[in-house]
């Protein structure tokens, strides 16, 4: 790969770990620019070395020189940051690239606000923790994880560059459609997302926190960690694919009247079958 700059947009956990982990594959193959709007999220970049310059969008300097954009913000923030790079007239073909967790809401917005001679290449990594922030940044956060390349306006060797980027980050790259990823993931992350936050709400209302804190075992743990997650970015995430996730708890909803209904005529055979199906 020839020397290029990469500019880093959102400096949080997923933006923060994508920095980290760019540096230690490439090295001075790449110069990383870091983009933030928070002073004190700047502060702790520029002292990372990971950057050319950390600034925010309208005071840097190097964003022009850019070969492609990394929009790692809130799904809620992207749109005004397409505007904004929209405006920037980039010294080479630029590629607006994305990490969000859905993929229609996005590529619809690209499509709207990004110039026609920008190439877009819309994509999911699956990674990250409950934790947030560039303080929480994990170097190889991104091997042997699915990387997901969804919704694309771009020319063939701009996407086989993203492809190449996430694949020497030790991804495994898969190609579908937008409506299909939504899809995907209103039930392998979305929907149990919901539940997670759901089982923290009523294990609060049913217990004390020293009862929770105290006889949680590894099942509750495993499965109430995801509830530590961020409420802003999750909110967004449950609206951006909404009908998707509503059918998956519309189905869900359907399940747990199977159990309870098993349940209240205490059918050890029929409870069986459904636990097996």
């Amino acid at each position: 790969m020839k020397k290029i700059i990469i500019t880093i947009v959102g400096l949080g956990h997923i933006g923060g770990s994508l920095a980290s982990s760019l540096k230690k594959t490439y090295g001075d193959k790449i110069s990383l620019i870091g983009i933030d709007q928070k002073p004190s999220t700047i502060k702790i970049a520029q002292q990372s070395n990971f950057f050319l310059e950390v600034s925010t969008l309208k005071k840097s300097n190097n964003i022009i020189d850019s070969r492609i954009v990394f929009v790692a913000t809130g799904i809620h923030d992207m749109a005004k940051i397409f505007s904004d790079l929209a405006k920037i007239s980039f010294t080479n073909r630029i590629i607006v690239s994305d990490v969000g967790s859905i993929k229609v809401d996005i590529f619809k917005q690209a499509l709207k606000i990004l110039p026609k001679d920008y190439d877009f290449v819309g994509g999911h990594p699956i990674a990250g923790t409950e934790k947030i922030g560039f303080k929480n940044l994990v170097t190889d956060l991104f091997k042997d994880k699915p990387i997901f390349i969804s919704g694309i306006r771009a020319k063939k060797d701009s996407v086989k560059l993203i492809k190449e980027i996430w694949n020497g980050l030790g991804g495994q790259v898969y190609l579908v459609s937008p409506e299909q990823h939504d899809k995907i993931f209103a039930h392998l992350s979305h929907l149990p997302h919901v539940l997670a936050f759901g089982l923290k709400n009523i294990s609060n209302k049913s217990l004390t926190r020293q009862e929770i804190s105290k006889y949680g075992g590894t099942s509750y743990k495993d499965y109430s960690r995801i509830s530590m997650s961020s409420e802003q970015l999750w909110s967004e995430i449950f609206l951006s694919n909404r009908r998707n996730l509503a059918k998956g708890i519309k189905n869900f909803r359907r399940y747990l009247d199977k159990v309870e209904r098993l349940l209240k005529s205490n059918s050890k055979e029929e409870l069986k079958k459904l636990l097996k199906s």
